[in-house]
């Protein structure tokens, strides 16, 4: 009985060690197995991280590169931003130089015009005056000729003088040589306005016809005959008037400017005439600078 009694008590305690060992394998089965299943994940995870890695790795070398091209552009633009900083530099100095050079050259052109301006005011006052000179000159003439109603006498301006013109019968006599006596009261009269302007130079210019006087064999000429009626008339103004000689020169033109046709007895007495030419002192223009 004992025996039968431990027996079954062996038996029974193989039986419950039996029972304990399968499940424990099973625990550790399942934990195997559990394990192995987490692996697989794990390992999956770490393939995926190592791929993200590879792109997280390919991506950073794009950026790289990416950021050297854009580093290199940033530095050509910045050379050119330079290049560029520096021609604006020199453009802005040399368009100021040039500005500088524009701006003395119209000062200067502004500084000569005024004084062209100034001088052209000084020339038209000086020639304002000379040409009042002349017209009171004429004036005076006038006056003093015309107001005895001498026939034949005319004056007026011509260019920068004062010419009178004397006919050949009012001055000559009937040889055309000598001063007759209406051409004496004349003479007389002409000393007696210039004894009070002694500024006045006067040209006598003697103009013939081209038919010598029949009576006067001592004439070579018309140049010889005109040049002895303009003498005659200084002479006597000198002699007989006292007129200042260095205010006389007489010319003689022959027949050589007629105002007519010398076919005519009419024509050759117009051409026989003697110009009083009435130069008085004019104000001087000054010369150009």
């Amino acid at each position: 009985m004992k025996r039968t009694f431990a027996a079954l008590i062996g038996l029974s305690i193989l039986a419950t060690q039996g029972c304990v060992g399968a499940k424990v394998y099973r625990n550790e089965k399942n934990t195997r197995i559990a394990a192995e299943a987490r692996e697989k994940i794990l390992v999956q995870e770490v393939l995926q991280r190592r791929n993200e890695s590879n792109g997280f790795v390919k991506m950073v070398a794009e950026l790289n590169r990416s950021l050297g091209q854009q580093d290199t552009e940033i530095k050509g633009l910045q050379a050119e931003l330079t290049d560029r900083t520096q021609s604006m530099g020199e453009s802005a100095s040399k368009l100021s130089t040039e500005k500088s050079v524009l701006d003395k050259r119209l000062s200067e052109t502004r500084e000569e015009l005024g004084k062209r301006n100034d001088a052209l005011s000084k020339v038209k006052g000086i020639q304002y005056k000379r040409k009042n000179t002349l017209i009171e000159l004429e004036l005076d003439l006038s006056k003093t000729f015309q107001a005895e109603k001498i026939s034949g006498v005319s004056i007026g301006v011509d260019g920068e003088m004062v010419k009178m013109s004397i006919p050949d019968n009012m001055l000559f006599d009937a040889n055309g040589v000598l001063i007759s006596a209406s051409g004496r009261n004349l003479l007389a009269m002409l000393a007696g306005f210039l004894s009070n302007r002694p500024s006045i130079n006067l040209d006598i210019v003697a103009y013939t016809d081209n038919k010598l006087p029949p009576k006067d064999k001592t004439l070579q000429d018309t140049w010889d005959w005109s040049l002895q009626r303009a003498t005659n008339v200084a002479r006597m103004m000198v002699r007989e008037y006292n007129t200042n000689a260095n205010q006389l020169t007489p010319m003689g033109k022959g027949e050589f400017y007629p105002i007519m046709p010398n076919e005519t007895a009419e024509g050759r007495l117009k051409n026989r005439r003697t110009e009083i030419i009435f130069k008085p002192l004019m104000p001087a223009v000054p010369l150009a600078e």
